[in-house]
């Protein structure tokens, strides 16, 4: 007894390192239910924490969660951890998602709720769930409803933004960003966020160099993201007017991750250098290795053309890219008679 209740306190003082200003008082009934099987649980919830688009992360996480709940099925926070997977597991690229994917998210947050209805946390990721799903008003009613019972996690301030910036309310949603930015918590995933958040509004509200900086910033917080530098990238090519950067940076990307919408900005960008340079004239043989590159990264132009018609500093890509496919069908059409 003596040992079990020195590991509470071990794992209480971990968590209160961890978070600095705030543990949930759910979380702390469940610490002293069962310091052992919160460790467990809490080593799910960091992993979740370090999340970046790497689904062995998702499946580590859901091994520990099955066992938390194996061991005690009505552990409320393991649900609602449960609800963070099954966002994750679910995303495709920014508020895009796996078609009914979100649903058992909210089963999840929901049953945590059942079982702990003065779970402050829990309706704040209601509210993130909600957003995601396009039901403003249901995200507001559950944030509402977590600032009535009490919390002072960041993401009830960064909740809050992402309805606000949804409703194009940027400045309001900028000041919630603003305040976690300026708290000191050391939640470091909250700070990104946040972070990613302001630097967003910089670009919603026309504030194209604040932007930049913005984006140099989440870049120094986390070097090893691959999607800071994607984003930077997508940024300089389609806002910034700056293909050479954007070049520079999905380049970065990849080194990081092969994923998808990195592949797909770095390919855009390097066609865009491609169109710059045949339009220049005199340089088709170096425009020609940039299309190489570009091919080999992205061969889908069409996809391409769709993005890059609706930014004026990319319009001549798709036209480029437009005329290379029309020329190229009437030579496969020519080779079939």
């Amino acid at each position: 007894m003596k040992n079990l209740l020195m590991f509470f306190y071990i794992v209480l003082f971990s968590i209160s390192v961890q978070s600095a200003e705030w543990v949930s008082p759910i979380d702390k009934k469940y610490i002293a239910k069962d310091p052992v099987n919160f460790a467990d649980f809490d080593k799910a919830r960091d992993i979740l924490n370090s999340w970046r688009g790497q689904g062995e992360k998702l499946r580590k996480a859901d091994v520990l969660l099955k066992k938390v709940l194996a061991k005690d099925s009505d552990f409320a926070p393991a649900y609602r951890e449960y609800g963070r997977l099954y966002i994750m597991a679910g995303h495709i690229n920014y508020d895009n998602f796996k078609q009914g994917s979100l649903n058992p998210s909210e089963a999840a947050i929901n049953r945590s709720l059942e079982i702990e209805p003065e779970y402050a946390d829990s309706y704040v990721l209601l509210g993130h769930l909600y957003t995601k799903m396009k039901r403003y008003k249901d995200a507001e009613d559950a944030l509402k409803k977590a600032e009535s019972i009490g919390t002072e996690i960041p993401w009830l301030d960064l909740n809050w933004a992402g309805v606000l910036e949804k409703k194009r309310k940027y400045k309001e949603a900028m000041h919630r960003y603003e305040k976690v930015v300026n708290s000191g918590t050391v939640n470091t995933k909250a700070y990104a966020v946040a972070l990613s958040g302001k630097t967003t509004m910089h670009m919603y509200m026309g504030q194209f160099s604040k932007a930049n900086d913005g984006y140099k910033k989440e870049i120094e917080n986390e070097p090893d993201s691959a999607w800071n530098w994607s984003n930077y990238a997508e940024f300089l090519l389609f806002r910034y007017d700056d293909v050479d950067g954007a070049i520079k940076h999905g380049r970065e990307a990849l080194k990081r991750m092969n994923f998808g919408a990195g592949r797909f900005l770095l390919g855009s960008a390097l066609y865009t250098k491609w169109a710059q340079l045949k339009i220049e004239g005199d340089k088709d043989v170096l425009a020609q290795e940039y299309f190489d590159q570009a091919w080999s990264i992205y061969p889908y132009p069409e996809q391409v053309i769709n993005k890059a018609k609706r930014h004026g500093y990319t319009q001549q890509t798709a036209q480029e890219l437009q005329k290379w496919l029309l020329i190229n069908k009437n030579k496969e059409a020519s080779n079939r008679r």
